[in-house]
């Protein structure tokens, strides 16, 4: 077994810790806001007062979506470095361009719950 092989090796298991770190970010992010989304549904019955609260829920929610959306880009990216194929490539960039469109509009989305968060409380 030469160099080459091992290290291709080694960052195939960096590539697939990188992916799972992102995915465990995204479901740790479903377990943080399920919970908030729980606690206020049992001890809060106003709607207006909900509405708020599951503005800041989605703002949380969407934020470790943006993380975890992150790690697995990177991922995406490390793969295809070690094993670049034309077909590798294609699926990197179109996994990309759908990661990056969630990404942008998800970023702009808990943008705008911040800037209300902050209209309403200042």
């Amino acid at each position: 077994m030469d160099i080459q092989s091992i290290l291709y090796q080694l960052l195939d298991v960096v590539v697939t810790l990188i992916n799972l770190f992102g995915i465990g970010i995204v479901f740790w992010g479903f377990v943080v806001a399920a919970i908030g989304f729980i606690r206020v549904k049992l001890h809060h019955h106003r709607v207006v007062y909900f509405l708020k609260e599951a503005s800041k829920i989605r703002a949380v929610l969407g934020t470790y979506i943006l993380f975890g959306l992150e790690f697995m880009i990177a991922g995406d990216i490390i793969h295809t470095f070690i094993k670049p194929s034309q077909e590798d490539l294609i699926v990197l960039v179109t996994i990309v361009g759908i990661r990056t469109v969630i990404s942008y509009f998800l970023g702009r989305e808990v943008d705008q719950a911040r800037q209300d968060q902050i209209i309403k409380t200042g």
